[in-house]
C-alpha cells in the first residue's frame, strides 16, 4: 500500500488525462450546444458552423466542425477571456493543420490542458497519506460530464470554469509554499482570467483581493508580495472595464426577465407590483414574456430606453428590500428547482449519429448524486455552507499556521454564495445555465470541507494553545514557511 501511495500522483494524473481525452477528443466526444455565446466569440474570427447556421444548431446539438467564412464575421463588442483561448486554439490548429475548417476539439484541448493543470496542482497539494483517495475524489468531480461538456464549447463560462479550478489548485499550492513566485503568478493570472470571462463573474472575482493581500502579508518574498498586489490591482481594473462596457441593452434583458417572468407574475397583486417597479397597466400584456422572443418590446429602441429609465437593477433592489420574502423564496426554491439541472443542453453530436438534443449519460455519477441531493434535500447545501464558514473562521482564530488555507476556503465559499445570488436574483431566464459557476465553486468548497474538518480535528487533538504551532496536519500538508 505504501508503494501505491508513492506513485499515486502520477497514476492519478494519467487517469485524469485519460478520462479527459476519452470525453473531449475521442469521438463520440461530448460538447455542448450553442445558446447564443458562440457567435459572440467566433464572430471576430469569422467562424461558424460548416453545415446549417447558428440558429439551426441552437440548443439542439453539439457541433464539431466550423469553417471560416465572411458571412459569419461579426463584431458585437463582447469582451471575454474565452476569446483569447479561442484565438490560441485557432492558432494551434492553423500551425498543425492549416485550412479554413476548425474542429472545436482544438479549443477543448486548450480548456482541458488548463483544467488538467488545476487538477494536478490540487492532487500534489494533498498530503501523501491522503493523496490517493482524495485525488480519486478530485478526479471524479472534475471529469464529470457536467463540467467536461463545457470544454468543447465557446461558452464564456468555459474559461471561467477551468480558471476557477486552476485558482483552487494553485491556491492549495500557495498554502504549502507561501513564497513560491510561480504559484503566486499562476493563481493571480487564473483569477484575472476568471474575472475577465464576463461581467457576471467580474464582481465575484473581487473576493480574491482580500485573499491576495493576506497572502502578501504572509509572504516573506518581495517579488511574491508584488505579484499579489499587482494581481489585486488587475482584478479591480478588469472588473471596472467589464462593468463599464456592460450596455443598457444587456442590463435590460435581465431586468425584463426578472419583472415579467418572476416578480410581477408571482406577486399577489400584479398591477401593484408593476407600479412599484416603475411600470404600469400597459405592461400587463408582457407578463410571462422573456427578453429573447421575436415580438419582445425591447426590440423597440425607444421603448427599451424608457424601460431602462423607469425600471432597472436599482429599482429591483429597492423592491427586494421592501419585500425580503421575495428574494428569500427565490434563493431557496432555485436550490431544488434550477441548481440540479447541471446538464441542461444537448451535449452529443448528430455528426456521430445521435438524435438532436441527445445527452451523454456516462461519466455523470457525481453530478447525478449532487442533483439527487439538491432535488430531495436542498437544505443540505446550507449545512455545507455553514460548515465551511464555521471551520474556516475557527482556523483563522485558533490556528495561525492554517490561516492561508482557511482564507482560501472562505474565499471559495463566499464566491459560491455570490455567484448563486447573482444568478438567481439578477435574471429569471435560463437560471440553470447561469448557475454553472455556482456549482463549480460549491464543489470546490465541498472538496475543501473535508480538508477543513481534518485540520480542525487535528488542531483540537493536538491541544496546542491558541496561537501555537501544529506541525502535522492532514489534507494539504501545509507547513510553516
Amino acid at each position: 500500500m505504501k508503494g501505491i501511495h508513492r506513485i499515486a500522483g502520477p497514476l492519478l494524473l494519467l487517469l485524469c488525462a485519460g478520462l479527459l481525452i476519452a470525453e473531449v477528443l475521442v469521438r463520440p466526444a461530448v460538447g455542448i450546444a450553442n445558446n447564443g455565446d458562440f457567435p459572440k466569440m467566433a464572430g471576430p474570427l469569422a467562424l461558424g458552423p460548416e453545415t446549417g447556421t447558428w440558429e439551426s444548431h441552437q440548443f439542439n446539438d453539439f457541433v464539431y466542425t466550423y469553417v471560416r467564412a465572411d458571412r459569419y464575421r461579426y463584431y458585437g463588442g463582447f469582451w471575454s477571456s474565452e476569446y483569447l483561448l479561442l484565438k490560441v486554439a485557432r492558432g494551434l490548429q492553423r500551425i498543425l493543420h492549416a485550412g479554413p475548417r476548425f474542429d472545436i476539439r482544438w479549443l477543448g484541448s486548450v480548456h482541458g490542458a488548463i483544467l488538467l493543470l488545476g487538477i494536478g496542482l490540487w492532487i500534489y497539494a494533498l498530503d501523501s497519506r491522503w493523496r490517493l483517495w482524495g485525488g480519486l475524489w478530485t478526479v471524479a468531480v472534475w471529469t464529470d460530464v457536467a463540467y467536461v461538456q463545457y470544454l468543447n464549447s465557446m461558452y464564456t463560462d468555459a474559461v471561467a470554469l477551468v480558471s476557477l479550478v486552476l485558482c483552487a489548485g494553485a491556491g492549495l499550492q500557495v498554502v504549502r509554499r507561501r513564497n513560491s513566485r510561480t504559484m503566486a503568478l499562476l493563481l493571480a493570472g487564473a483569477a484575472v482570467l476568471f474575472a475577465a470571462s464576463k461581467s457576471q463573474h467580474a464582481l465575484p472575482a473581487l473576493l480574491f483581493i482580500p485573499l491576495f493581500l493576506c497572502f502578501a502579508f504572509w509572504s516573506q518574498d518581495r517579488a511574491v508580495r508584488t505579484a499579489w498586489v499587482a494581481g489585486s490591482a488587475l482584478l479591480v481594473l478588469v472588473a471596472a472595464v467589464l462593468v463599464n462596457r456592460t450596455t443598457d441593452d444587456y442590463k435590460n434583458e435581465g431586468v425584463f426577465n426578472l419583472v415579467f417572468l418572476r416578480l410581477a407574475p408571482e406577486a399577489p397583486n400584479r398591477l401593484a407590483a408593476l407600479r412599484e417597479l416603475g411600470l404600469g397597466k400597459e405592461e400587463l400584456a408582457y407578463l410571462g414574456m422573456w427578453a429573447f422572443v421575436p415580438n419582445v418590446p425591447l426590440n423597440n429602441p425607444e421603448w427599451a430606453r424608457q424601460f431602462h429609465v423607469r425600471c432597472n437593477y436599482a429599482t429591483v433592489l429597492r423592491y427586494y428590500l421592501r419585500h425580503p420574502s421575495v428574494p428569500s423564496r427565490a434563493l431557496y426554491v432555485n436550490l431544488s428547482g434550477q441548481a440540479p439541472l447541471m446538464r441542461p443542453f444537448a451535449n452529443q453530436s448528430v455528426e456521430d449519429g445521435f438524435k438532436p438534443d441527445a445527452r451523454a449519460s456516462g461519466f455523470g455519477s457525481w453530478s447525478d448524486l449532487r442533483a439527487w441531493l439538491l432535488e430531495r434535500a436542498p437544505w443540505h447545501l446550507i449545512l455545507v455552507v455553514l460548515a465551511v464558514l464555521g471551520s474556516s473562521v475557527w482556523l483563522l482564530l485558533r490556528s495561525p499556521e492554517d490561516r492561508p488555507f482557511a482564507g482560501l476556503a472562505l474565499t471559495m465559499q463566499m464566491l459560491a454564495v455570490l455567484e448563486y445570488g447573482i444568478a438567481v436574483l439578477a435574471d429569471a431566464a435560463e437560471t440553470f445555465r447561469h448557475l454553472v459557476l455556482f456549482n463549480v465553486a460549491t464543489d470546490i468548497s465541498i472538496l475543501m470541507l473535508a480538508l477543513l474538518i481534518g485540520k480542525v480535528v487535528a488542531r483540537r487533538r493536538a491541544g496546542a494553545p491558541a496561537g501555537g504551532v501544529v506541525r502535522s496536519m492532514p489534507g494539504t500538508g501545509a507547513n510553516p514557511t
